[in-house]
């Protein structure tokens, strides 16, 4: 029975490994498939704001931060915990409006794709009515 064990073992794993060769022919590993990526857009993510300039002091509350990213994406725009989703049009461009307080403000601007990038930027914007 120990004969048979120790011819058995070998022949059990290289039929698992695919190294015995079938009907006089070496067995052929059969390639697994690839996973690949789809792109809903051929161009990459990115971020810009043409509205307000860093470092401007402005003398309205409210202002509207705009700029242009990718169609499709999404953007919020946040003023201290005060968060406001973007519209986004067709081409890209985006705008929202959003409300300072009193003194220097810190807007942040955030892009996100469908894919699931990100990109981010920052703008400093000082209110004094």
């Amino acid at each position: 029975m120990r004969k048979l064990a120790i011819v058995l073992i070998p022949l059990l794993v290289m039929l698992m490994l695919g190294t015995v060769a079938c009907a006089g022919k070496e067995a052929t590993p059969t390639p697994s498939p690839v996973p690949t990526l789809t792109s809903t857009s051929s161009t990459a993510l990115f971020l810009k704001v043409t509205s307000p300039q860093n470092q401007s002091t402005v003398s309205t509350a409210s202002i509207t931060v705009s700029g242009s990213t990718i169609p499709g994406a999404v953007v919020s725009v946040s003023v201290d915990s005060n968060v406001v989703v973007a519209d986004v049009d067709q081409n890209g461009n985006f705008q929202a409006v959003v409300t300072l307080a009193e003194g220097p403000n810190f807007i942040e601007i955030d892009a996100s794709d469908p894919l699931g990038n990100q990109v981010s930027t920052n703008v400093s914007v000082v209110y004094a009515p």
